[in-house]
């Protein structure tokens, strides 16, 4: 049986080899040798020139896509970079329509206020934990002096403690050392406003038989010459009446928001006022 398979694989071999061997040397290959052998090379180099023509069309179809994704790449930065510039622009914008509205605003005040103010700017704050003051940029040559008010449209703020030629310190209503006459616009009542060094304010020397209640608005009561009557300091938080003691422990709140005032006008005269 293996000499049967043995003998049939040989025998195909010599049947190729002769077929070779007939075709070679057949006349009409002698005739026409490089037509015979036309068609096989030429289709051989057809698929080979088909296939590489694909391959060069990949190649440049995934360029062409990798410039197209530079391109938008690009873009997306240019857009991003003018997105930011936008939002800065807006931003400075808004600032200035908000320092606007505040401007507006602590002129009209000062226009209808029966005293002459300065306008002032705040250009800076003490970081100590011991005073509660600000820095103005108005000073002694703008007429500044000790013991003017400060207020804001809000209210007020304080009162100038230092004068520099250029500047002006101011302790906050708000400090413990702050003292300011004040009045219960309902019931009447006066008392002195002291700072706490916090949020609140205490309404001091106010009668055990007072009717001041919770909600009661509290304003200047003009008696110690740095505030014009009537401005608003801030309202009755809490309030306590202790048996034996002559006078009422009142909590009160502030009118202004000392942590964010910016701009402010200083009361430099009040002799018509008075």
């Amino acid at each position: 049986m293996i000499y049967l398979a043995s003998f049939a694989k040989k025998g195909a071999t010599l049947f190729v080899l002769l077929s070779i061997v007939v075709f070679i040397f057949s006349p009409e290959t002698q005739k026409k040798p490089l037509k015979l052998l036309s068609l096989p090379v030429g289709t051989s180099v057809y698929y080979l020139q088909v296939a590489s023509n694909g391959l060069f069309d990949g190649i440049f179809e995934i360029w062409e896509g990798y410039i197209d994704l530079m391109d938008v790449r690009e873009e997306n930065l240019n857009l991003l970079h003018r997105i930011d510039r936008l939002t800065l622009e807006n931003s400075r914008l808004r600032e200035k329509e908000i320092l606007t509205d505040r401007l507006k605003a602590l002129l009209d005040y000062r226009e209808h206020a029966d005293v002459e103010m300065v306008s002032a700017e705040v250009i800076g704050r003490d970081p100590s934990q011991w005073f509660d003051t600000i820095i103005l940029n108005k000073g002694s040559v703008d007429g500044i002096a000790v013991d003017m008010g400060v207020v804001t449209p809000m209210g007020v703020v304080g009162k100038v403690i230092h004068v520099a030629p250029r500047y002006a310190q101011v302790l906050l209503v708000s400090d413990f050392n702050s003292a300011i006459g004040a009045r219960v616009q309902r019931t009447r009542d006066e008392g002195i406003i002291q700072g706490v060094n916090t949020d609140s304010l205490q309404l001091k020397y106010l009668s055990h038989d007072s009717k001041v209640s919770v909600g009661d608005l509290l304003v200047t009561s003009g008696m110690e010459g740095s505030f014009i009557k009537g401005l608003n300091i801030g309202r009755v938080e809490d309030l306590e009446r202790r048996d034996g003691e002559m006078f009422l422990k009142i909590k009160t709140t502030v009118a202004v928001d000392l942590s964010k005032v910016e701009e402010v006008l200083i009361i430099r005269s009040i002799q018509d006022e008075q």
